[in-house]
């Protein structure tokens, strides 16, 4: 599925994702392709991107998570890398 990642100077990621796990106020979640339409709220907290290539990490500060059949974008004040 099509992922970005959208802080508020700069695309951080944009790519293809096999799954992709955050947490939400109530607590961890996982985004396959193919979920159903859905919007969480984000804590400020890891959020782990699964590709082809293997996983990248990302530190998130709050924002919002929106999940179609095809695309998962990442809305958030800020997104560092970790690994």
């Amino acid at each position: 599925m099509d992922l970005e990642i959208l802080a508020c100077d700069r695309v951080t990621f944009a790519g293809k994702a096999t799954l992709v796990t955050a947490r939400s106020e109530e607590g961890w979640f996982g985004v396959l392709p193919g979920h159903a339409p859905a919007a969480f709220a984000l804590a400020d907290h890891e959020l782990r991107v699964t590709t082809d290539e293997g996983i990248r990490s990302f530190r998130v500060r709050g924002g919002v998570l929106y999940v179609t059949p095809e695309r998962v974008t990442v809305l958030t004040a800020e997104a560092t890398p970790t690994r």
